[in-house]
């Protein structure tokens, strides 16, 4: 096979089922792994019961979505490597498109697919950082007529849908499995551009992807590990000074989002409290200044892996930058 593809799955019900199918139904076969972490729900056993063919691993304890990924690119042996949420439709020549782009860019060390809603709305074309690594999916909202939909060079690929060569994966290294969630695909896209691959857009790879199946949107738990995340990437990342200016940055962001306002509600209906995202967001900058000593040491590690990444970072920074942040 010239793509292996692994699911990561939590309590993915008939969605993995499903997902599962539209890659086994791809013009171009690829083989699929899929990755259970710690299920409780019965979407293991309805993948057995329809007898499709994929290799499966059931982990006894949720690793999160880094550690997931971790476990199946220690299994995937193809050139042409992806990692992806269980929540996915691919369409059925999205495999034959991305190899096309594959083929076309051979500099390239990943594809990001087109990933959009069936109404027409964009998730992601590409990844977008502000000056204290704030991360937004470009094209985010928008009908599929409006975003720049193009073949283009971007940031890295959005965490539901990664494409990567084998070899690019390899010179980033394995994800940050302490992160648990959130923002370890942005992290580890930031060392595949340290270490020289670069990501191209691919419009006729498209997946159809309905968001935060697993975490609720808006929730205290989600906001917690994005920020906390975030921050502990800032410390390795950024210049000095940039890491001198993420609380006055952070102040001004949160100050701005609370004038737009706070939902009444996360995502599965449960009433949202204020208090609970004060303390997620007290919790995320308290372990995140725990971390610093760590989190340097890691910096020092990348410069001498990658040579001078606050130059680096200043340049995608300033090639994909969030504006008004």
């Amino acid at each position: 096979m010239k793509i292996d593809v692994g699911i990561i799955n939590y309590n993915g019900g008939s969605e993995l089922v499903e997902c599962v199918k539209s890659l086994l139904m791809q013009t171009e076969p690829v083989r699929v792994f899929v990755f259970d972490n710690a299920s409780t729900d019965n979407s293991i056993e309805l993948l057995k019961s329809q007898g499709l063919e994929c290799k499966i691993t059931q982990c006894p304890k949720n690793l999160g979505y880094a550690g997931a990924c971790n476990g199946l690119l220690s299994q995937m042996e193809a050139e042409i490597q992806v990692l992806c949420n269980m929540d996915l439709e691919f369409d059925s020549a999205w495999a034959s498109n991305l190899l096309k782009c594959f083929e076309r860019h051979p500099e390239c060390g990943s594809v990001a697919s087109l990933v959009m809603e069936k109404s027409g709305f964009v998730n992601a074309v590409g990844v977008l950082l502000g000056a204290d690594l704030f991360a937004k999916n470009e094209g985010s909202g928008l009908d599929a007529n409006d975003a720049d939909i193009r073949e283009k060079d971007v940031f890295g690929c959005y965490g539901a849908v990664m494409s990567f060569r084998k070899a690019a994966a390899r010179a980033a290294g394995a994800m940050d499995a302490s992160f648990f969630l959130f923002f370890e695909e942005t992290e580890w896209y930031f060392r595949h551009n340290l270490a020289g691959f670069k990501t191209v857009f691919c419009p006729e790879a498209r997946v159809y992807h309905e968001r935060s199946m697993t975490t609720v949107r808006y929730s205290p738990l989600k906001l917690f590990y994005s920020e906390r995340n975030r921050l502990r990437s800032a410390i390795r990342l950024l210049p000095v000074s940039g890491i001198l200016m993420l609380p006055v940055r952070g102040f001004v962001r949160y100050l701005n989002m609370a004038k737009g306002g706070v939902p009444g509600q996360s995502g599965d209906g449960k009433k949202l409290s204020k208090v609970a995202i004060c303390k997620a967001l007290a919790k995320a900058w308290l372990e995140a200044f725990v971390s610093f000593p760590k989190e340097w040491a890691i910096r020092k590690k990348y410069e001498r892996e990658f040579g001078n990444v606050t130059e680096k970072v200043r340049a995608l920074l300033a090639a994909y930058p969030l504006q008004n942040m």
